[in-house]
């Protein structure tokens, strides 16, 4: 039997669609598919080297930027050297392919494959920043990964000179405050996770969107921290965030080249994480020490100076109603009374400069008298939702089934810091058990070891832009596994 020429087409057209609708193929086959998804989930910790020297258990610690990205009541939660109303902080964090050439850096079971001498195919980016106002937090914070891919140069060497590149970013923006004198912490918040895939050539000098995709989840966390006892204990929950493409992203990049064809995903996920944790400290120095707000420390005094402001108007009032009744110079009694409450309010304001003076040395002689010496003892478990019919990263980019995410994941992290040397020195060291998502995976999942420390090196106040006598800090920390091996440093200011 014949078919005509729209027949013929119209089962070409069925069979070069079909591929597109059919199931994610077994482990090792070639993604031929647009039903499946990414499984966004991050295995080895990455984020300050405090952070990661501590191997991630840092979810009842939960302050400062660093803590920001464990928790979203880290941004509400003050540290003892916060000595005004309104605070911020800043952080911000990048490793290169330099410390990831020859690793299994997403633990799939095989080297992870970086296009060979590129610079900029494979960088995590960290940014964060909180603002502190009295009880209120508020805290954002990107981490963004960026994964490149050489097209094949051998079938194709006309755009030999294309590359994939994977933008992935996930962003925490919070809202935390703190409760029965700053001894509980609550807070909650938005993660925005976004993928986006570009060509991009580096003989022509172009660039070309291709795909786009972005999904919100939210998190809630919270840090109890009873004044002047030597324990806390934290937890954050984060729904997962699953999107779609846009309506006009294509399904299919490269069509017609069997080779470098790359069948784009229907959805990415970040899957849903609880993490729970608990630190003790040992020692002389105190884990919660109370937090004194300036603001309600000088109220006392702000509240007497705005009495005597409002005396010193019913004086004058009184003063001159009394010289009109006797018919005098009520001009005259003006000047001079004007000139007596001018000096009574310059006197006032240079009682409210000195007690604010004073109560700041207050502060600085109780955080100087702290006792330096401490061991803090962390702990904390992470609990990984499920991504089913999903790939890795690696694998989506490699165009080759690699599923990942079958079932929940579960990661023991335990650490433990000192200051070794009291105001010079400070050592910590952790592990975490990092969990396979990958079946596949023969060798399952990995320990790590980390290590961190934090050296006083010199004052310097940046030309006056910093409080005088501000110490700074050199830090870095280490991480290694089974074929895995990071590293990063920090410098920032001593406290």
């Amino acid at each position: 039997m014949k078919l005509s020429g729209t027949a013929s087409a119209c089962l070409a057209l069925l069979c070069w669609t079909l591929p597109a609708r059919a199931q994610l193929p077994a482990d090792g086959q070639p993604i031929a598919t647009n039903r499946y998804g990414i499984d966004l989930f991050q295995g080895p910790v990455l984020a300050s080297t405090r952070v990661i020297g501590l191997a991630g258990a840092f979810a009842a610690i939960g302050e400062g930027v660093e803590g920001s990205t464990q928790t979203p009541a880290a941004p509400a939660v003050r540290v003892p050297w916060s000595n005004s109303h309104v605070d911020f902080d800043l952080g911000f964090g990048v490793t290169f392919p330099s410390s990831l050439n020859s690793s299994d850096f997403f633990n799939t079971g095989k080297p992870t494959n970086l296009p060979q001498g590129s610079t900029d195919s494979f960088v995590f980016l960290d940014l964060a920043g909180i603002l502190q106002f009295g009880n209120w937090g508020l805290g954002v914070s990107t981490g963004l990964q960026s994964y490149a891919l050489n097209r094949d140069t051998t079938t194709t060497p006309i755009n030999a000179a294309d590359q994939l590149v994977a933008r992935i970013s996930v962003t925490h923006v919070q809202l935390a405050r703190s409760f029965a004198d700053a001894q509980l912490v609550v807070g909650m918040g938005l993660r925005i996770a976004t993928l986006a895939v570009t060509k991009q050539n580096d003989l022509t000098s172009t660039q070309q969107d291709l795909f786009s995709t972005a999904g919100t989840g939210y998190e809630a966390g919270f840090v109890l921290k009873p004044n002047e006892y030597q324990f806390r204990i934290g937890g954050a929950l984060r729904t997962g965030v699953t999107t779609r493409p846009s309506n006009d992203a294509p399904s299919i990049l490269y069509p017609n080249d069997p080779v470098n064809r790359l069948y784009l995903p229907e959805r990415i996920t970040v899957p849903w994480d609880l993490d729970l944790g608990l630190a003790i400290q040992l020692g002389p120095r105190t884990l919660n020490p109370r937090w004194v707000d300036p603001s309600v420390e000088l109220e006392r005094v702000k509240r007497f100076l705005h009495w005597r402001m409002l005396e010193r108007e019913r004086r004058r009032m009184f003063e001159l109603s009394r010289t009109r009744t006797a018919h005098g110079d009520v001009d005259a009694a003006a000047r001079a009374l004007d000139d007596e409450l001018a000096t009574e309010a310059a006197l006032d304001e240079m009682t409210l400069s000195r007690a604010e003076r004073n109560l700041a040395a207050e502060i600085r002689r109780r955080l100087r008298e702290l006792q330096r010496f401490h061991v803090l003892l962390l702990g904390s478990l992470v609990l990984t939702g499920r991504t089913p019919e999903a790939v890795g990263v690696e694998s989506f980019l490699e165009r080759t089934t690699w599923r990942s995410g079958a079932s929940l994941s579960y990661s023991p992290r335990f650490a433990v810091e000192t200051e070794l040397a009291p105001n010079w020195l400070r050592l910590r060291a952790g592990s975490y058990y990092e969990p396979t998502r990958f079946p596949s995976n023969q060798d399952g999942g990995r320990v790590h070891g980390t290590v961190g420390f934090d050296a006083k090196v010199f004052p310097f106040d940046v030309f006056g832009l910093f409080p005088e006598g501000t110490s700074w800090r050199v830090g870095g920390s280490l991480d290694a596994a089974r074929h895995y091996f990071g590293w990063s440093v920090a410098i920032g200011v001593w406290h």
